[in-house]
């Protein structure tokens, strides 16, 4: 019985013996895998990561910082160089028709036609002439003079015309929105000038102009132009000795501009 006993104590130890070792040999062989299978990615991403395995760049993909060289390139010549201006001017004549008003004569109304007619050297400079004719009617400050005072004002100086020549500055050009609907490109010049006025009642003579305005482009040959000046000038009422006066004016029109560009 003892022996009996012992033979199956025996057994079960060589068959503890003969699992632990088996176990053990198969968590090293999956030790062994896991640690083969992290060595192959690294080695993987090391080859993905070679600069000899990099695809070149293309040509396109370079970015370019210097553009010195151009200018010696024979083709250069025959490239439009492009501005930010919507509405070119440089080269180019303008005609410009509308009407002005007399904004600060307390005594009379003056409203007529108003026509110019320059020239653009660049985009900034240009030549302009001037030329306006206006019908004056009596406001009711006059009437009301002579209704209840009996007071004639036939040596008040009423102005007529003006013809003159400016220089134009165009410093500043930008884009506004439109009922945000559309976006509509603009300058805003400045000029001065000089010229004559003709006068009722009186002889007109010298005068000094000076104006701001801007021109909203339509299309590149047509565009809406307002601008607001001031002329002073010297004139002599009749029987009366010779004095200045000084017209604002508002005015407001088209203008168009020609020939057609042909550098862009």
């Amino acid at each position: 019985m003892r022996k009996f006993f012992h033979l199956v104590i025996s057994s079960l130890l060589v068959s503890a013996i003969f699992s632990t070792s088996a176990f053990a040999q198969e968590e090293e062989e999956v030790v062994s895998d896991s640690v083969d299978q992290i060595e192959a990615e690294i080695e993987r991403g090391a080859r993905k990561t070679t600069p000899a395995d990099e695809e070149p760049l293309k040509a396109s993909d370079e970015k370019l910082e210097s553009f010195s060289g151009l200018s010696s390139l024979a083709p250069f010549s025959e490239v439009s160089v492009l501005q930010r201006r919507f509405q070119p001017k440089s080269g180019r004549f303008q005609f410009f028709a509308g009407l002005s008003n007399i904004v600060n004569d307390p005594w009379f109304m003056g409203i007529g036609f108003n026509g110019k007619f320059g020239y653009h050297f660049t985009e900034a400079w240009g030549v302009e002439l001037n030329a306006m004719g206006l019908s004056t009617s009596e406001r009711q400050t006059i009437k009301d003079l002579y209704k209840e005072h009996t007071v004639a004002t036939s040596s008040v100086i009423t102005t007529k015309g003006y013809y003159g020549l400016e220089v134009n500055w165009t410093p500043i050009y930008g884009k506004m929105g439109l009922f945000n609907e559309r976006i509509v490109p603009f300058d805003m010049y400045f000029s001065v000038g000089g010229g004559t006025t003709q006068v009722e009642n009186g002889e007109g003579g010298a005068t000094l102009h000076l104006g701001a305005g801007q021109i909203f482009a339509i299309t590149k040959g047509l565009g809406f132009r307002w601008d607001f000046t001031w002329n002073s000038f010297s004139a002599t009422p009749t029987g009366g000795k010779a004095q200045n006066f000084n017209n604002l004016l508002l005015t407001a029109g088209v203008s168009f501009f020609f020939p057609e560009v042909s550098y862009r």
